[in-house]
Parts: structure tokens; sequence; C-alpha cells
């Protein structure tokens, strides 16, 4: 039987934060290409902010997760009573790419930093 030691469950902790990473971004092409424009138009006036390219509209899934997500974060950036027009499904894919863009962003960095300490 093998040892499992720290590098292997770093190891581990990495694979799986870059799945969520590609997970994240299918997520966000599919949130830009379908969601995005519908929220932007509702939350934002008509402004679109988000939706120009897959860089801004990565910024804007997280941006919009958060949002939904927390309403200290809606209440802050004046948007606490707009959230009530976005449909819950809506709100939920939103707040679903946001948990697999922070997780696996964390479990990718965070672990790549602690191998690299060791």
């Amino acid at each position: 039987m093998s040892d499992i030691t720290i590098t292997t469950i770093l190891d581990i902790a990495t694979s799986i934060g870059v799945i969520l990473l590609i997970t994240w971004i299918g997520f966000m092409i599919y949130l830009k290409s379908k969601w995005l424009i519908f929220v932007e138009n509702i939350l934002e006036n008509g402004c679109r902010p988000y939706s120009l390219n897959l860089f801004h509209s990565s910024i804007g899934t997280l941006h919009y997760g958060s949002v939904f997500l927390s309403k200290f974060h809606a209440k802050r950036y004046g948007l606490l009573k707009k959230i009530e027009q976005i449909p819950s499904h809506v709100q939920r894919l939103f707040i679903t790419s946001f948990c697999f863009g922070i997780t696996g962003s964390f479990l990718t960095f965070g672990s790549i930093y602690i191998t690299s300490l060791l």
C-alpha cells in the first residue's frame, strides 16, 4: 500500500481546481451567449460593460454571481431592488458559476503556492 503524502494531496487539489476552472470557463461562455445581456439590460439599464468579450464576461459573471449571492453586495452596488426582476434560475446559474470560478482558482493557485513552499 502506498503512502499518501502532502504532495499527492496537493496534486489532487490542483487537478480538481483545474477541472473546476475549465468547467467555469464553459459556464461563462454559456452565460455570455444566453443570459449576460439579459441581466445587463435589467441591472445596468441597458449599458453592457461585461458582454464585450470573454475577458470582460469572466469579470461580469463573477460580479453578478457575488451580487446574487450576497444582499450586502447587491445593496453596495445599488442593485438590491433590481435583482428581484431577474428569475431565480438565472440567479442560480450565476451563483454556480461564481462558486466554480472562486473554488477552482483557490484550489489551483493555492495548491501551486503551497507546493512551491515545500
